[in-house]
């Protein structure tokens, strides 16, 4: 618990057009915040529907091995709180400091290697 008596949370950012299936919400609807859609003309898809999910710390871990399955080579998830960032690609998670430093080396070399832009590895914000 924090000072203020709530469980910490991560907040987890999933662009439901980075998923195999959308059937993976089934299981992160108990910690569904909110959703909003962008467009985004240069990508592929245009348009984004951008879910935000706030998962107690103590629950993230058990999310991983699905989202690593279900998220589409070429993208990312992410998750983070206060102390840490969670990048999640396909068939790996890294658990590294949420302000750019050394940590994230072996994510964007991995990252590299599934396909993910590098300039999207280098720059994961602390915002969905």
């Amino acid at each position: 618990m924090n000072i203020i008596g709530i469980d910490k949370m991560f907040r987890l950012g999933i662009i439901e057009e980075s998923l195999e299936s959308l059937d993976t919400l089934a299981l992160l609807a108990p910690f569904f915040f909110s959703q909003r859609i962008s467009e985004v003309p240069e990508e592929t898809p245009p348009v984004w529907h951008i879910n935000e999910y706030h998962v107690p710390d103590d629950k993230i871990v058990d999310l991983l091995p699905t989202l690593e399955q279900q998220v589409k080579p070429t993208w990312y998830i992410h998750a983070f709180n206060d102390e840490r960032l969670v990048v999640i690609l396909r068939e790996k998670s890294f658990f590294i400091s949420p302000h750019k430093d050394e940590t994230w080396d072996e994510m964007v070399a991995y990252g590299e290697s599934v396909n993910v832009e590098r300039r999207f590895l280098e720059n994961i914000p602390l915002a969905v």
